[in-house]
């Protein structure tokens, strides 16, 4: 009995040592290095055998930059166990500590020891050149960059590094033609450079999860599935279809979706519903559903095939998209429980098709990963359903396109465009056809990939750019031609694994993922099945194991519906009869959606019958075990988060889910997942990779709740940001340069004209002295590259009654604003202050509170025009008028300049119109300017501008600019004053960390804390040479283009010293205005080489350089790989 309870507890250490282990991860991969570090060292303190927590140690150590520590665990690692020593982890961890402490001899044989474990990894090889070219071994270098770029044709810091070893052997043909592949990999966003932040130095760098897990599921609990169908108010009629037409044998599909936002799941059925046609039921709560076809605005007379649904707008409401056998709808959410066709609208055309095919499959997906999603549309050509066949056989196993579909992608305005041709997937053969599709990223690259049923289904790799390659990867043969297709990790090794039905014996196949190498056939009990439908992957049972259920025939036509139970390392269990649906009758069952309707933690069952009524199933006693219930909104990616991949870790137990548009056969199961737990209390870590590349954690989700996740908003541009010595710390003052971006699209074959100057006025009575010194700290807190060419801080004294402010705001075009100093003399508020909405907001304008009720659009920077009225008080009569407005803008990006001129949008810059004696507007100003970036205050002169008498004035744009304080003066500027320039007393440049960032209201108000700095931060940066850190006061000095480069989370000490400015005249103050002369280039998907510090390095006049032109100090990129 005492050897028992000591296995046991041994168990609960094992487990405990494997919590703490893949916690740790969590906060590694949420950039928490030293609460990371805490729980491995926990983890191996609990179980002194688990390697992975030892060297993770060492790995999180490393992230600290607490080198000597890091070593000493990481080599002590390469002498321990066989099994630590040949992890590639150890040895990686050692070569880029090596490399970064300036040790290439010690970090080339790291990384050689690395490849004779793995020699498969680009990413090894890439660094293992690197190495090479510091001890300028550039031949060996060039052989290790080619393998890299023989593994990934696309690992663009790869390019970068053989180009540089090329120009360094003095090829410099040779390095011209790598540099500019390396220049279309990053431009055309086809491959990100290796960056400095933890994580984005290849997979080896990562730390590891506890291989530690469930060797097998619990024991079985009692579950049955009834049929509530008559209870919950389904009622359907069989549809009559022709038994001759071979499509409409196929359907119908069945679609979940929560149609009306409510949080419930409600049921479209494109056929068979209560009047023979198609159907949608509203969920209406204790297992009831309401038939409100006709409410919706749907037809009931039409007969459709297959469904899918997706918020393919990004309006926050799920829409659907319908197959008929010779077209496809798209119909609209409105928001307002109805839906509208707009198929026509849309673009969604197949004109010259009509009556030669018949669609059937459709999913949602995003394919180009650009943040809408496209719709994918299988199709059958009218002569393989003449021939009663989904397609012919093959004389040979080579890949055929007989894989037909048509592609709509997505404009981003509510229209589609049709691509299928441009992406290989249109078919070439008379048969070729499908009866659907899913999108799944088979082998872990991010790009989304689709596998096709076909005769021989095909995986259809997305390579980002240009065509779909067919892979025909299966080890085996495929017993019969595929209808269904099914994605899940049955296995929970990472890779997904796919299930087939099929037209013929036995119906259902299962197939392991060998690391997107092969498939290998996976055993499964058998059937007397003659064909397969409909088929599913959940956990019926919430055990944390997903299982199998497929819809069949036997060869005397009898329908059945069997659940295989996921047994882990034994395989799978027919379970059917246990859990009762041999009990419920099917006759030409078809497809199988699962959700969990009742909100129970239990996945029901929706079954459609061909000809024969639809089946609602609820399981009872799934929620025996425990659970949680995810759902996901995407914010820069679509909205239903389709493509998101999730990892769900209970336990020492791993799961992997993708979400999809379209899973199984001819329809959709709910888009939530829901993870079984066991007997576990809780999901340790839920990890979401969204289509973007943003990953995100969240840590110790108790069980039995439902909880909803937005995608972590990770803003990576803004500009360059000064902070000022308050006498307690260094405060925010401002971001800097906005105007001064290089590169930044703007219209089709257009980049901006740079202005490369700007002055911020600071905050006087907040200004103090540091040790005799006015103290600045100007740093770049996001993911660009910083030029900066001059820094002074220029002194006015003026008297007391006046305010002073910089001529500033930022101008769409020159000519720009010229530098001036305005005075101000006891501005007022208007008199009155309206919105479009014609909303009084002079009270929020007079209490600083930020105004802008207008309607935003999908693209980033975009409002729906929108307009601010002022009353002027004192009617214009003449003379000076300035508007001094305080506000900021939520900054429009390079790709939502794209994405927004795809869609017909173009940005209004702020423009005046001045109300006229008769009640009309006329235009004064074509360009007023809007505030260039956070919270500011611009200057507008309207002076001479106005007719006279006018008293109200209308300002009008679609950006998304707001506006907390808006005064306006009438002071003539011929004032005295005295402006003295201050050079740098010291300029600095070091690294300082990424200060905690606070998201605002409204968006675009960030805040920085500088203290409080982490080492890393969740951003790359350009790759490419930067000035070596320390003294660079004489690059700041003047205007000369002899630029200070610096990147992400560098930053330069300025002091000045005000000692020698002139004593104040009795009556009179000092005002300082900060003045930063420079650029600034994000590293935005349309932003010119944003990957890169060159080649768009600028000089005034907006003439790009090479690096090696620039007059500064320089790191070698590799440091910085």
């Amino acid at each position: 009995m005492n050897r028992f309870f000591a296995l046991i507890f041994a168990g609960v250490l094992l487990l405990s040592a494997a919590q703490n282990n893949n916690l740790g991860c969590a906060y590694m991969n949420q950039q928490l290095f030293e609460k990371g570090l805490k729980f491995f060292e926990d983890a191996a303190a609990a179980d002194p055998s688990l390697r992975v927590a030892k060297i993770n140690q060492g790995i999180a150590l490393l992230a600290l930059a607490k080198v000597d520590a890091a070593k000493a665990i990481l080599e002590e690692a390469t002498k321990a166990s066989e099994s630590q020593k040949n992890d590639p982890h150890v040895w990686y961890a050692l070569g880029m500590l090596d490399k970064n402490s300036s040790n290439p001899e010690a970090s080339v044989e790291d990384f050689k020891h690395v490849i004779t474990i793995d020699d498969s990894d680009a990413d090894t090889w890439y660094f293992l050149g690197t190495a090479y070219s510091q001890l300028k071994q550039f031949p060996q270098a060039i052989d290790a960059f080619e393998h890299a770029l023989k593994l990934n044709p696309l690992h663009a810091s790869a390019e970068f590094g053989i180009s540089r070893a090329y120009q360094q052997s003095g090829e410099v043909a040779t390095a011209r033609e790598h540099l500019q592949k390396f220049q279309h990999i990053t431009q055309a966003k086809l491959g990100t450079p290796i960056g400095l932040a933890y994580g984005d130095q290849g997979k080896y760098s990562l730390v590891e999860e506890s291989a530690v897990a469930l060797i097998k599921p619990p024991a079985q609990i009692p579950v049955k599935f009834v049929d509530v169908t008559a209870k919950a108010g389904l009622s359907t009629t069989p549809a009559q279809g022709s038994a001759n037409d071979l499509a409409s044998g196929l359907g119908p599909g069945a679609c979940f979706l929560d149609y009306d936002a409510d949080g419930k799941f409600d049921i479209f059925l494109p056929d068979s519903g209560a009047q023979e046609g198609l159907a949608l039921y509203h969920n209406l709560g204790s297992s009831k559903f309401e038939d409100v076809t006709k409410k919706a605005g749907l037809d009931t007379a039409l007969h459709a095939i297959g469904c899918t649904v997706g918020d393919y707008d990004n309006d926050g409401y799920t829409d659907l998209a319908v197959s008929l056998t010779e077209r496809i709808l798209l119909l609209h959410n409105q928001k307002n429980g109805t839906f509208s066709d707009v198929t026509d609208a849309a673009g969604i055309k197949v004109i010259g098709h009509q009556g030669a095919l018949a669609f059937l499959g459709l999913t949602f997906i995003d394919y180009d990963h650009d943040g809408d999603l496209d719709l994918l549309a299988s199709q059958f050509p009218d002569t393989a359903i003449r021939h009663g066949r989904p397609a012919p056989p093959r004389a040979d196993s080579a890949p055929t396109p007989l894989f037909s579909s048509f592609v709509f992608r997505n404009n981003g305005n509510s229209t589609f465009t049709e691509v299928a041709a441009s992406l290989g997937l249109q078919g070439k053969n008379e048969f070729a056809g499908s009866t659907g599709s899913v999108g799944t990223d088979y082998n872990n690259d991010r790009a989304v990939d689709i596998v096709a049923s076909d005769h021989k289904p095909l995986i259809y790799e997305n390579p980002r750019e240009g065509e779909f390659i067919g892979r025909e990867l299966w080890a085996s043969e495929i017993p019969a031609p595929v209808l269904g297709t099914a994605v899940l990790d049955f296995n929970h090794d990472g890779w997904m694994d796919l299930a087939f039905t099929h037209v013929g014996a036995p119906g259902l196949t299962l197939w392991r993922n060998n690391h997107a190498k092969t498939f290998e056939r996976v055993p499964l009990p058998a059937t007397n099945w003659v064909r397969a439908f409909g088929i599913a992957a959940f956990d019926y049972d919430n055990d944390g194991w997903v299982d199998l259920l497929a819809a069949g025939e036997t060869k005397d036509g009898k329908g059945e519906v069997r659940l295989f139970r996921n047994l882990g390392p034994d395989g799978f269990q027919d379970v059917t009869s246990n859990v009762g649906l041999d009990k419920i009758t099917f006759k030409n069952p078809r497809a199988i959606a699962t959700a969990d309707y009742d909100g129970d933690g239990a996945t029901d069952l929706l079954i459609t019958q061909n000809q024969g009524r639809a089946i609602l199933i609820r399981n009872e006693g799934g929620n025996k075990n425990n659970f949680v219930r995810l759902n996901f909104k995407g914010l820069a990616d679509n909205k239903t988060a389709i493509g998101t991949k999730v990892e769900v870790f209970a336990g020492g137990n791993r799961q992997k889910f993708e979400i999809y548009g379209s899973n199984g056969y001819l329809g959709q199961n709910s888009t939530e997942i829901i993870a079984g737990l066991g007997q576990n209390k809780q999901a340790d870590i839920v990890r979401m990779l969204w289509p973007s590349g943003v990953l995100q954690d969240e840590i110790e989700i108790a069980a039995g709740k439902s909880q909803s996740f937005l995608e972590m908003d990770r803003r990576g541009s803004s500009c360059p940001t000064l902070f000022a010595w308050d006498g307690a710390h260094y405060a925010l003052v401002g971001d800097m340069l906005g105007a001064g971006v290089v590169g930044h699209w703007v219209g089709p074959g257009q980049k901006n004209i740079s202005r490369p100057i700007e002055y911020i006025k600071l905050v006087r009575d907040t200004l103090k002295l540091r040790n005799g010194k006015l103290s600045f700290r100007f740093m770049e807190p996001l993911e660009e590259a910083v030029y900066l060419d001059r820094v002074n801080l220029l002194a006015i004294d003026h008297r007391a009654s006046l305010e002073v402010f910089p001529n500033e705001y930022f101008a769409s075009n020159p000519p720009y604003p010229p530098f001036k100093v305005v005075f101000a003399r006891d501005p007022r508020p208007p008199a009155g202050a309206w919105d479009e909405h014609g909303h009084n907001v002079l009270p929020d304008l007079l209490a600083h509170r930020f105004v802008g009720d207008f309607e935003l659009t999908s693209f980033s920077g975009f409002a729906k025009p929108h307009t601010l009225e002022l009353d002027l008080g004192e009617p214009y009569r003449g003379g000076p008028l300035w508007l001094l407005m305080h506000g900021e803008i939520e900054y429009f990006t390079a790709t939502g300049m794209y994405a927004a001129d795809q869609a017909g949008i173009h940005g209004i810059a702020p423009y005046v119109e001045a109300q006229t004696s008769d009640g009309r507007w006329k235009r004064v100003t074509d360009d007023m300017g809007f505030p260039a970036g956070g919270p500011r205050t611009m200057t507008a002169d309207l002076s001479g501008r106005l007719p006279s008498g006018t008293r109200r004035i209308r300002i009008i744009t679609n950006l998304q600019v707001y506006w907390d304080n808006i005064l306006i003066s009438r002071t003539k500027q011929n004032q005295n004053a005295r402006l003295r320039p201050l050079a740098p007393a010291r300029a600095e440049l070091r690294f300082h960390g990424f200060p905690l960032k606070i998201e605002g209201t409204p968006p675009g108000n960030v805040q920085y804390v500088y203290e409080q700095a982490s080492a890393t931060g969740p951003y790359t940066r350009p790759i490419g040479a930067y000035t070596r850190y320390g003294d660079v006061r004489s690059l700041l000095a003047a205007t000369d283009d002899r630029l200070a480069v610096f990147g992400s989370g560098d930053e330069v000490e300025l002091e000045f010293d005000p000692s020698n400015l002139p004593k104040l005249p009795s009556g009179w103050v000092r005002d300082y205005f900060f003045a930063a002369e420079g650029y600034e280039k994000d590293m935005d998907f349309y932003a010119a080489d944003g990957g890169t510090v060159a080649p768009a390095i600028p000089q005034h006049g907006n003439l790009p350089i090479q690096a090696e032109g620039v007059s500064t100090r320089r790191r070698a990129p590799e440091v910085f790989a």
